[in-house]
């Protein structure tokens, strides 16, 4: 069994991911360093996504989540997911899954000709709520 840490990453207040940025420093390694089948490999860290949404989930008591993204379509990440928590997951019908991105990024748009607020400090690190985006035309 691969053991997977709390990175520090984890342990600090949002933002934070588990994008591919964070995979390459802290997960790779391990999985080249293991002898672990590929098949146990995804698993473990599949289990570590779970827990660590599951978390999050619980900490804040959050009782409806919407999924969408590739992730949607892991059923056993899903199920790992739902395991740990008495959270309701969501899956919505195939169009918001696909389409979920180009809708945003057409409201942050939006936001932007309006010059109201698109992007939040609390959600992306920034050091301010600002409304990014340029104008052409």
């Amino acid at each position: 069994v691969l053991v997977l840490n709390t990175s520090p990453v984890q342990a600090t207040q949002s933002p934070k991911s588990l994008g591919i940025e964070w995979c390459i420093e802290n997960i790779f390694p391990i999985f080249f360093n293991s002898k672990l089948t590929s098949e146990n490999k995804i698993a473990t860290f599949t289990e570590h996504i779970a827990v660590q949404i599951a978390s999050v989930l619980n900490q804040h008591q959050i009782q409806n989540v919407l999924v969408t993204g590739g992730g949607a379509y892991n059923h056993y990440l899903i199920e790992c997911i739902n395991s740990k928590t008495n959270s309701e997951l969501v899956i919505p019908e195939r169009s918001i899954i696909e389409y979920k991105e180009a809708l945003i990024f057409a409201l942050m748009g939006l936001l932007r000709i309006e010059n109201r607020v698109n992007v939040f400090s609390s959600v992306t690190g920034a050091h301010k709520n600002h409304s990014s985006g340029v104008i052409i035309g």
